[in-house]
């Protein structure tokens, strides 16, 4: 795709022409990650950057989802705290991102790929100490062995129904996603061999009986909601938003 540049007016409505102060916002907070999103940037490239005395985030375990250093800033704001100092910086970027996720990361490089070019000026801020948001990397060693997961991610949907711009990302990322599923072959297989299936368990204390509807995926969908133990007006809804070609208000 050819680079594209920002006309002047678009720059000076965007802020891009005015000085950047950097709030201390992360008083007592540990760190707050910044990233130029480097092309080629390595994992090892990141051991590089750490002193001897700093955590390397995707090898500490434990429950982190939002550990110690990451809140405390957010809660003093509740509690009406406010920080007037900051630092004057000369700096300019072409795009600033809070938020170090996978929506943060994607729109810094799809603004990389599509409008600032090679050599944009992107700054990801965070208050964790690790990038990726849910799909942070998990890093765990055993007997000599790097055993590797992704956070929560885990639970998004199959990449084969992942969209055009999603699937896209993972491809300019180097991720193949053919080796996955040659990697699970056998597993996939091993639940057919097997007879058993997905399916939605409606539990007596909420549903008011307890029913097992399985089959999900091999049948009909109106059957499945039929058979269940919703109300009628919860199974015409169901049913609106699986029919794809419905049109749905989403306001």
């Amino acid at each position: 795709m050819p680079h594209k540049t920002i006309s002047e007016g678009d720059a000076h409505d965007l802020g891009m022409k005015r000085s950047i102060p950097r709030r201390d916002f992360v008083n007592g907070v540990g760190v707050a990650l910044t990233s130029s999103l480097l092309p080629t940037a390595s994992v090892e490239k990141f051991r590089t950057w750490l002193t001897p005395q700093s955590p390397y985030p995707p090898a500490l375990t434990g429950l982190r989802g939002s550990h110690d250093g990451s809140w405390e800033a957010a809660h003093s704001l509740v509690r009406g705290t406010v920080w007037d100092q900051a630092t004057s910086l000369d700096e300019e970027y072409d795009l600033i991102v809070v938020g170090a996720g996978i929506s943060g990361l994607s729109a810094a490089h799809f603004f990389r790929k599509q409008v600032g070019g090679p050599n944009a000026r992107i700054l990801v801020l965070d208050n964790h100490d690790d990038f990726g948001g849910h799909a942070k990397r998990n890093e765990f060693h055993h007997d000599g062995r790097m055993y590797l997961m992704n956070g929560g991610t885990l639970n998004i949907e199959a990449p084969s129904q992942y969209s055009p711009e999603a699937a896209g990302l993972l491809w300019d990322l180097g991720i193949d996603r053919t080796r996955y599923y040659d990697a699970i072959a056998d597993v996939r297989r091993r639940y057919s061999e097997l007879g058993l299936s997905s399916g939605f368990f409606f539990d007596r204390e909420t549903f008011g009986r307890d029913h097992l509807s399985a089959g999900y995926g091999r049948r009909p969908w109106a059957e499945i909601a039929a058979e269940s133990p919703l109300s009628r007006e919860a199974r015409e809804d169901l049913m609106r938003l699986r029919d794809v070609s419905a049109s749905i208000d989403p306001w």
